[in-house]
């Protein structure tokens, strides 16, 4: 019996082999790799999303912006009369009113009255246009040949794919000196335009490549009733 015991115990306490040690570690190593590439790729997919919301959160904010903005073209105060019929062959009201789509129809500007003074001041020239990945808006003396303070209003995270504007459903019909009683607007008639402005706009995560299919670009529109109708003496 004690021989038996004695056995017993040195086959207990002589420990595991290095086979034994190499094979416990590599199915250790397994684990932990698999544990760290799980880790990594759900990291990754947070981040991934992350980004995603903020390319959303960005396209919504700018077209918001844009809207905002552009509704406000062409507005001048009218308590003392300065919008009248009567004022609007004068060169400020035709410029007040005016809205020029310009370059690849992915600038546009336009002009309210800022300070109001009824004036049109040469630096109440805004705009919005797409440049290099990102948007630009000009805050004053804006043209689409570059000319003003233009500057970026998204960054760098965010690559913008397209930018355009286009105008829709504006309706022109005379308002006074009817020379003719048609009711269409001709040369000396005096006008007044009712216009709309299609934005559309699209964006991908600048880190990630649009060329590649699981990459996702956002597209978004909107179509913008500007407020202030446009009055203007046909030429």
């Amino acid at each position: 019996m004690l021989g038996q015991r004695t056995c017993s115990v040195r086959r207990l306490a002589r420990g595991v082999s290095l086979v034994e040690l190499l094979v416990g570690l590599a199915v250790g190593l397994v684990i932990v790799s698999g544990a760290l590439t799980l880790f990594a790729k759900i990291s990754f997919s947070g981040l991934e999303n992350t980004r995603r919301v903020q390319l959303n959160e960005q396209l919504r904010s700018t077209l918001n912006l844009i809207h905002k903005d552009l509704q406000r073209a062409g507005y001048v105060d009218a308590a003392d009369g300065a919008a009248t019929v009567a004022d609007v062959d004068t060169v400020q009201m035709a410029l007040f009113g005016l809205i020029t789509i310009g370059g690849a129809n992915d600038c546009i500007t336009y002009s309210y009255d800022f300070n109001g003074n009824n004036i049109q001041d040469p630096e109440e020239m805004f705009g919005f246009r797409l440049l290099a990945g990102a948007v630009q808006r000009a805050t004053k003396s804006a043209r689409c040949d570059g000319t003003g303070n233009w500057g970026d209003i998204t960054d760098a995270t965010v690559a913008i794919q397209t930018l355009t504007f286009s105008a829709a459903d504006s309706i022109s019909y005379e308002v006074s000196r009817d020379n003719d009683g048609d009711g269409a607007c001709e040369t000396g008639e005096t006008c007044l335009e009712r216009r709309k402005i299609d934005v559309d706009i699209s964006g991908y995560v600048a880190q990630e490549d649009p060329l590649d299919a699981s990459t996702l670009v956002v597209s978004l529109s909107d179509q913008i009733k500007v407020k202030n109708d446009r009055y203007y003496l046909v030429p």
